[in-house]
């Protein structure tokens, strides 16, 4: 087997995954004081809002009350340099969600990380975990020069699928039911200048006509984000299948790209807005609503979400409504954002696996039911869960204990004393 010609030694914390969750670790490992290490397999950070081009940095805010943040802390300091590069979309979009342009995005965070010193390296897949007795004590990745084999004293899961977990045999559930996948695509070269919800409306009337009329099947939404004027980001394709197995996701990839050219000439065709219209950029992927999910000391259920139960390990809010993509081939918009949750709390337990230690999940993968991961999946609330495990994994590291020894409340201390918000006590309103 071919490694590396790179010595990469040992860190205090290895984050693998460079999405929402992977950045928010990295940055605050780093920022607490632990030699940090960030994996990511693209040339590129941002997950599913640069790769799978969402945007959106939903449950950023309270869905009930835009004007209210249940996210802080490092989540803050991202959006800031987002918004000191230009990078921070018009104002004319979904009010529950914060639009940023994706190439100012990615550079925004590449700055954040260098800033706070976490060595990154990219174009770097996790292939396997390295294990001892109980405990993860690093990761195997696959690099461009051969394989490498990274010590850490943590190391956190932000893959999104628990590929870390998977390979470390920390106990995963994938549901029966995964929500469908999407491929997002920009078009340009628009008429016009209709607001985000008349474009909703003009291509939902296009795409209903033209499923009724037997000329496409299924399609969501459509969903529009507007990034500048005449520019839209659409949702609309809908594709189902195993984001983990490997053939399967081949070919719904190939399958999202085909629907982005169907749906387009439909749209050119019945939208004059349209007619002039160009694709300006497909996805890098597909955007993975569910995948894998932890096995964790505690599972978030959509009782706790609607109930708003407390828990005295809070690390983090939550704010997204319980949305789950229909599998049955339904088209156009499922009900989802009639009743948002008020903002409710995530245990840290969620991040912590039952059957290894050395080891924190982070983002997508925490431990839910099927349910309650459709609201608990978006970005904002990924960025706040990547936070925590950071801090945790730095205390850890610090400490020489394991990350479900640390004591919770220097935990939610020190998130405080970076900006996070941990619990509602903090002056986050119940309604």
């Amino acid at each position: 087997m071919k490694y590396s010609s790179l010595d990469f030694g040992r860190f205090d914390v290895v984050v693998c995954g460079g999405g929402s969750a992977g950045i928010a670790a990295a940055c605050s490992a780093a920022r607490a004081g632990a030699s940090t290490l960030l994996l990511e397999r693209y040339g590129f950070c941002g997950g599913v809002v640069t790769a799978a081009m969402i945007h959106t940095l939903d449950a950023i805010k309270s869905c009930r009350d835009y004007g209210s943040d249940v996210v802080g802390g490092f989540a803050s300091e991202l959006i800031e340099e987002v918004r000191r590069l230009g990078g921070l979309a018009i104002d004319d979009n979904p009010g529950e969600a914060l639009t940023v342009h994706p190439e100012v995005y990615k550079v925004a965070i590449d700055r954040l990380l260098a800033r706070y010193g976490v060595t990154t390296l990219y174009h770097a897949h996790v292939c396997g975990s390295i294990v001892e007795g109980n405990r993860v004590v690093g990761v195997e990745a696959a690099l461009r020069d051969g394989r490498a084999r990274i010590y850490a004293g943590v190391v956190i899961d932000c893959t999104g699928d628990a590929e870390v977990v998977f390979y470390s045999d920390a106990g995963w559930t994938l549901d029966p039911e995964l929500q469908p996948l999407t491929y997002h695509f920009r078009l340009g070269n628009l008429l016009g200048k209709l607001t985000w919800t008349e474009w909703e409306t003009v291509m939902g009337r296009a795409l209903n006509a033209a499923h009724a009329d037997g000329e496409i099947g299924v399609f969501g939404g459509p969903w529009v984000i507007r990034l500048a004027d005449g520019e839209i980001s659409i949702n609309s394709t809908r594709v189902y299948g195993n984001p983990v197995d490997p053939l399967g996701l081949s070919n719904v990839e190939q399958e999202g790209r085909a629907q982005m050219l169907q749906l387009w000439s439909v749209l050119r065709r019945r939208v004059p807005e349209l007619a002039e219209s160009y694709i300006l950029a497909g996805a890098s992927q597909l955007h993975i609503r569910e995948s894998r999910k932890l096995q964790g000391e505690y599972v978030l259920t959509e009782e706790d979400i609607q109930s708003g139960a407390e828990f005295a390990d809070s690390i983090a809010l939550g704010a997204w409504p319980i949305d789950i993509h229909p599998t049955n081939g339904s088209v156009g918009v499922h009900p989802h954002k009639e009743d948002p949750p008020t903002p409710y709390e995530i245990p840290y337990r969620c991040l912590i696996p039952k059957r290894v230690d050395g080891l924190l999940v982070a983002g997508k993968a925490i431990s839910t039911t099927h349910r309650a991961h459709g609201s608990t999946r978006v970005p904002g609330t990924s960025l706040a869960t990547g936070q925590a495990a950071g801090i945790a994994a730095a205390l850890a590291a610090r400490a020489g204990i394991l990350p479900r020894r640390i004591d919770i409340r220097e935990l939610r201390a020190t998130l405080q004393a970076q900006g996070a918000i941990v619990s509602y006590a903090e002056g986050m309103p119940r309604a």
